[in-house]
């Protein structure tokens, strides 16, 4: 079985790895556009060797470097209760994680697998019993929060992630975009009105930003940032994502 996606990344633009690429990466929770976009960046980046990408279905890949690695959905619902110890991710420098509450409007992401918050603790710790020196976590914030959060982390949950020994911890947090393509008439409806008086109300600087600069963030984060705990805000994802810019996220002191 082929995805709909098949089609959108073979016509996408895969540079090849440089002779010196020796990185790979492992993405997860690729639904939605910033997910598909950030499967995109990292076939496009020079870096990595091979992109390992986590789905629920079979996926006939046609881009030589992009590699599915299909998980049942026993484990992912384990992942949530703090389960699936019995299980090893593919042997990975990288792991990139999306969160997201919502899957393409056009359904070319049926194949991969929706990650939710709560099974992110049991992912990392998978990635860290594996090696993995990197791990991006993408996870959006609505705006009002942007604008009260101090820019550290914000949970519990998160917390636990700098415990577990990687080199680089990175948190991406975009401005969570409201006006998806999803649900009935009145529920788009209330996401439009939302992001109007978003845009009245809220910074030029926190509102959403394009997925492709969001996930370019994410990818050249994890290039550019140097060991430690990182949180990209959604003020600085614009700087980030936008190559030989001078960028400065929060690293948090540990």
């Amino acid at each position: 079985m082929s995805s709909a996606l098949d089609h959108a990344l073979s016509s996408a633009t895969a540079s090849a790895p440089s002779a010196r690429a020796s990185r790979s990466a492992l993405a997860a929770g690729t639904v939605g556009r910033i997910g598909e976009e950030l499967i995109n960046c990292l076939l496009e980046s020079t870096h990595y060797r091979s992109v390992s990408v986590m789905v629920e279905a079979p996926l006939r890949s046609v881009v030589p470097r992009l590699q599915p690695w299909q998980v049942c959905t026993a484990v992912l619902a384990d992942l949530a209760h703090g389960g699936a110890a019995d299980i090893a991710l593919p042997r990975v420098d990288d792991v990139f994680c999306c969160i997201s509450d919502a899957r393409s409007h056009f359904k070319r992401d049926q194949a991969y697998v929706q990650l939710r918050k709560e099974q992110i603790p049991a992912l990392a710790r998978l990635a860290a019993q594996g090696g993995v020196r990197r791990f991006v976590l993408v996870a959006p914030l609505s705006a009002f929060l942007q604008l009260s959060t101090s820019g550290g982390l914000i949970d519990l949950r998160e917390s636990d992630l700098t415990t577990l020994g990687f080199e680089v911890l990175i948190v991406v947090r975009p401005t969570a975009d409201y006006a998806t393509a999803t649900g009935s008439v009145l529920e788009r409806l209330i996401g439009w009105g939302a992001k109007a008086i978003m845009q009245i109300m809220i910074p030029q600087r926190l509102q959403p930003l394009r997925a492709r600069q969001i996930a370019q963030a994410a990818v050249n984060a994890a290039t550019l940032l140097g060991k430690g705990v990182h949180i990209v805000g959604a003020h600085e994802i614009a700087e980030l994502a936008a190559p030989g810019t001078q960028s400065n996220p929060k690293r948090m002191r540990l």
